[in-house]
């Protein structure tokens, strides 16, 4: 295929670049600006500036392609104003499937999120696609939740083959900008933050996979979370110490407790500019949960979609935590780097 990816600077943007290449297809990417693209330097691509408020650069980026892989987002807890990432979310969405359909694209994938779906709140009812969040209190949630119902009616409306997969917990390589994701996983590693919920973990390369498999056999019209295994918490604790030597933290404190350390970071990000480590919205999405794990058997049924073990997505992510500098060099002795990462840039401390 000829694919566009939009997003290609982001975690799971590169990393499908990074599985269509190795895969021999063609592929073209649109970042905002050339250097941000250290996560895909050395591959063979067709590299184009664009925004996705622009549609324009979008169109330009699309020329000849039949499949657009939409992985453009924001991905943050926070933000100083909190229409910007919903806004952003909207314009490029519709932007994007527009200027697809503009450049005669036939099928687009778009990166949505389990935070579509929403956290668990019965362990004995795992939520599935059929779920959608209908009381969202994180902006980004807010975003991916109106950019995907967005996506699905204007795709109708443009004749667009459209297909949303929902990746669940994504951590591994290519991560310089360090997502929330990564970074609660680096906090846990660092001792600074604890496991307080059963999660469902995904690396991000079964992520990449994921989507590829999307564009060559998912239903148009359907929706399919990418997530490997549930594990609970005494399960993960456990694959955290075998596989890096840490003994997490377990646990979270009362409600009251993490309500004020919010309030308090906040403040203080007012002031700063910089991301807080805990938000009031936060708390709130988490206070209803028991668990962010998914029953994710449709992919697996429908599109032949085998991601790897949890214990494998701890230790890559470890890998590339301790190749970025952001644990304690002790924990990245025991983890050698992928030999194929000293390819790139190494340092993503500077962004954490």
């Amino acid at each position: 295929m000829h694919a566009c990816v939009t997003g290609a600077s982001g975690h799971i943007g590169a990393n499908i670049v990074h599985e269509l290449v190795s895969r021999g297809h063609r592929v073209s990417v649109s970042a905002r600006s050339l250097d941000r693209l250290r996560a895909v330097k050395g591959l063979s691509v067709y590299a184009h500036v664009g925004d996705v408020l622009d549609q324009k650069s979008l169109r330009d980026a699309m020329e000849g392609a039949d499949v657009l892989f939409h992985a453009a987002a924001v991905y943050k807890n926070w933000t100083k104003d909190p229409e910007e990432m919903p806004r952003i979310a909207l314009e490029g969405t519709r932007h994007a499937l527009h200027a697809a359909k503009d450049a005669g694209v036939k099928r687009v994938v778009l990166t949505s999120s389990c935070n579509a779906i929403g956290f668990t709140k019965d362990l004995a009812k795992l939520p599935d696609e059929k779920t959608w969040n209908d009381a969202p209190h994180l902006p980004y949630v807010r975003a991916k939740i109106e950019s995907e119902r967005l996506a699905h009616a204007l795709a109708k409306e443009l004749g667009l083959e459209l297909v949303a997969v929902l990746p669940t917990g994504v951590l591994g390589r290519f991560d310089y900008a360090v997502t929330p994701s990564t970074r609660t996983f680096v906090d846990v590693l660092n001792r600074k933050g604890p496991l307080g919920f059963p999660m469902n973990l995904i690396e991000v390369r079964d992520v990449a996979i994921g989507h590829v498999l999307a564009a060559e056999e998912g239903t148009p019209g359907e929706r399919y979370l990418l997530g490997g295994e549930n594990v609970d918490v005494e399960t993960l604790a456990t694959l955290v110490r075998e596989e890096t030597g840490v003994d997490p933290k377990i646990g979270l404190p009362p409600a009251w407790v993490l309500a004020t350390v919010a309030a308090v970071a906040e403040t203080v990000s007012k002031v700063t500019g910089k991301e807080p480590v805990l938000t009031r919205a936060m708390v709130r999405e988490l206070a209803a949960s028991k668990g962010i794990v998914f029953d994710c058997s449709k992919a697996k049924r429908e599109l032949g979609f085998e991601p790897r073990a949890a214990r494998e997505v701890v230790h890559e992510a470890a890998r590339w935590a301790a190749f970025t500098g952001l644990v304690d060099p002790a924990i990245g002795a025991k983890l050698p780097p992928d030999p194929a990462w000293t390819r790139t840039e190494t340092k993503a401390r500077d962004a954490a």
